[in-house]
């Protein structure tokens, strides 16, 4: 089995790197391909990514290419994690944002837009080339962001590979909660509804047992999780249903939109100024020679990356601030799966007599039913040998299933305009997004991200 990733020569490779290594055994990997199109960050991550594979698993052959097709060549397995226009497009996209008066998150609202300006032109050309070059039954897990948007406009390209949305959030909130529960993780059951980077969570048992009355009034969980970005009033006018950290941006919006902007840098520019200073570390490294070396330049400014997350946006210092580790811990460290780990779930499950729940995006075919059957939506679903089953929540209150027709209609929208090139289309889209909600503001927004040089083809 081949398994190859589109944008391998991200700043995260490591830990997709060693992941795959880990867990190699569970799908039978014989190959491993990570592709990017920029030489240079194959040379520095790319590399330490090599080096962490190569020491877990030997065994594998595991290559790093600019070459698309012969990455491709009858590949089983395709994960996309791109960022098209790098660090320089998030700031711009932020900046335009901000100039007029609204949110600048690169993957909600009209940052996250724009974002899919450029992200989904990319996906569809290498799906192009999974549909010539992978194998018949490729399967494509896509973790590109937006990813709700980015994995809804491969369906509706006319892609004929099965295909899957990830995002590690909804995943990682679940991680933390059978720690302050004090049970097993298999023993929580949790349903996940709504689109990706706007998701809630209900419906918390324990070995069958509900014990949501008792979690949603623990201290801990607005302190040792991501729930801790909102407020114990907020979850019960919710119906005590948790929050995908993303929601911060729409509940708390203006505290959000003013905290950003009395910023001294919006986080795009942030994120630029560590890579450059990790860079310029990296670039009085031999790689290849001396992987510890680099690997703890690498680590002590992702760190820096990771420990400041959301920051800015909601004043806070995040729960849990991670300890640099060495190479050798690294690769010792048990592996957290992250969203290759739901990957993994996925193709382990037709050779797997257990059954798993996992939270992924796809087509709703009717499990919302206030929404369009070819809606992508982020759902939890029961994996087993018998495939993916999505678990239709028991309970989705008026005001969250507003708030999801209301995003869809945005993501329709969107993803027409881009694919057709509209703008007009793009100026409906952002007219019905609840973070931008104006023609007149829609129209300015659209024009400014259109003015871009990339974008002359629009019409």
């Amino acid at each position: 089995m081949k398994l190859t990733v589109l944008g391998g020569g991200g700043v995260r490779s490591a830990f997709l790197a060693k992941s795959l290594a880990y867990n190699a055994h569970r799908i039978g990997l014989k190959e491993v391909v990570f592709l990017d199109s920029e030489a240079d960050n194959l040379a520095i991550f790319g590399e330490i990514a090599r080096y962490v594979f190569d020491t877990i698993r030997p065994d594998i052959h595991f290559t790093l290419t600019s070459d698309a097709v012969s990455a491709l060549k009858g590949a089983n397995f395709v994960i996309t994690t791109l960022r098209v226009g790098g660090d320089e497009s998030r700031i711009r996209d932020e900046r335009i944002a901000l100039e007029h008066n609204t949110l600048g998150q690169e993957t909600t609202g009209a940052g996250g837009f724009a974002m899919a300006m450029r992200s989904i032109p990319a996906i569809l050309d290498y799906c192009q080339l999974i549909e010539l070059h992978a194998a018949p039954d490729a399967i494509l897990f896509n973790f590109t962001n937006p990813s709700g948007l980015v994995t809804e406009a491969i369906i509706k390209s006319g892609f004929k590979r099965r295909v899957y949305g990830i995002c590690d959030a909804p995943s990682e909130l679940i991680r933390e909660l059978p720690h302050i529960l004090g049970c097993d993780e298999q023993a929580l059951k949790v349903e996940c509804y709504g689109l990706n980077h706007f998701s809630w969570f209900t419906h918390f048992t324990v070995n069958g047992e509900d014990v949501t009355e008792r979690l949603v009034k623990m201290p801990e969980l607005y302190s040792k999780t991501a729930m801790q970005y909102f407020s114990p009033q907020l979850v019960e006018l919710c119906d005590n249903q948790l929050l995908n950290e993303y929601l911060y941006y729409y509940y708390y919006r203006e505290i959000a939109l003013r905290a950003i902007q009395d910023a001294p840098e919006t986080r795009g520019e942030q994120i630029a100024r560590i890579n450059r200073d990790m860079r310029e570390e990296l670039a009085a490294i031999d790689v290849k020679a001396n992987p510890a070396a680099a690997f703890d330049i690498w680590m002590k400014h992702y760190l820096r990356r990771e420990n400041s997350y959301m920051q800015n946006e909601s004043q806070q210092e995040k729960f849990n601030v991670r300890e640099p580790l060495t190479l050798q811990q690294f690769i010792e460290q048990p592996d957290s799966g992250g969203y290759a780990g739901v990957a993994l779930d996925i193709l382990e499950a037709v050779n797997s007599d257990t059954s798993k729940r996992i939270v992924v995006s796809l087509a709703n075919n009717g499990t919302l039913d206030f929404l369009l059957p070819d809606d992508v939506i982020e759902i939890s679903c029961d994996l087993s040998k018998s495939g993916l089953k999505p678990v239709t929540p028991q309970q989705v209150p008026l005001a969250q299933k507003n708030m999801i027709s209301c995003v869809k209609e945005y993501e329709r929208l969107a993803v027409a305009a881009i694919l057709k090139r509209d703008r007009a289309l793009a100026v409906r889209a952002l007219m019905a997004h609840p973070l931008v909600g104006s023609w007149s503001l829609a129209q300015k927004l659209v024009e400014a991200y259109l003015s871009d040089s990339r974008f002359t083809d629009w019409k």
